[in-house]
């Protein structure tokens, strides 16, 4: 069955409020709680907040949503890498990246510091099942004002008491495109003949016998 909708921790930002009036560039913000988000397959990840006139807004798109007055704009396309993959996400708060400095590069190559609040994460779709093309999005709350979702690979992170080494300039690190399963040498392996209701059972290898 799918998701469409998950429940996240409710935090508080603001949002634009052009997004209340077809984006005809009225100015300004105004306070909300973010509650939830929607995920619908090739559209970028969407938002549910809670407005102060007690009005939920649904489907508000990242670059809508800040946490500054000040906030400069930026582009969807920049704050968004990649668009949903698919109709199943969920989220995780990942208690070691919580509050973790991170470094965002953007797609231009410029970049942003900011602070980690989640993750988002995508399965049961042909993207999310192909090693190569699994990505997931950090929530990151960034220095400038605004929140951006970016994956693994566009991320640069510190802790002051493990990552004490220069990230690469150049890393010629690649995608891992194996697929992992503890049984694909099943066939070569069986559980002892005279042991199938034993609780602590033996397995004999049966390529290569002892």
């Amino acid at each position: 069955m799918a998701t469409l909708n998950v429940t996240i921790p409710h935090f508080y930002a603001k949002m634009r409020i052009e997004h209340m009036y077809q984006h005809d560039g009225r100015q300004g913000m105004q306070d909300v709680i973010i509650f939830g988000a929607q995920s619908v397959g090739g559209k970028a990840l969407t938002f549910h907040v809670m407005t102060e006139e007690g009005a939920v807004r649904s489907r508000v798109p990242i670059h809508m949503l800040a946490w500054k007055e000040d906030t400069p704009k930026m582009s969807l396309d920049h704050l968004q890498l990649w668009d949903c993959f698919g109709y199943e996400i969920t989220c995780t708060v990942y208690d070691y990246l919580l509050q973790s400095r991170v470094k965002v590069v953007f797609k231009d190559g410029t970049n942003e510091w900011g602070n980690y609040i989640m993750t988002f994460d995508w399965y049961d779709n042909p993207y999310s099942n192909e090693p190569t093309q699994y990505k997931a999005a950090h929530l990151i709350k960034l220095d400038n004002g605004n929140f951006a979702l970016q994956p693994n690979n566009r991320l640069m992170w510190r802790d002051m008491s493990f990552v004490t080494k220069p990230f690469p300039e150049k890393p010629d690190w690649m995608v891992d495109d194996k697929e992992w399963c503890c049984e694909s040498v099943s066939d070569r392996w069986t559980i002892k003949k005279g042991d199938e209701n034993t609780y602590y059972y033996n397995l004999e290898n049966k390529i290569n016998p002892k």
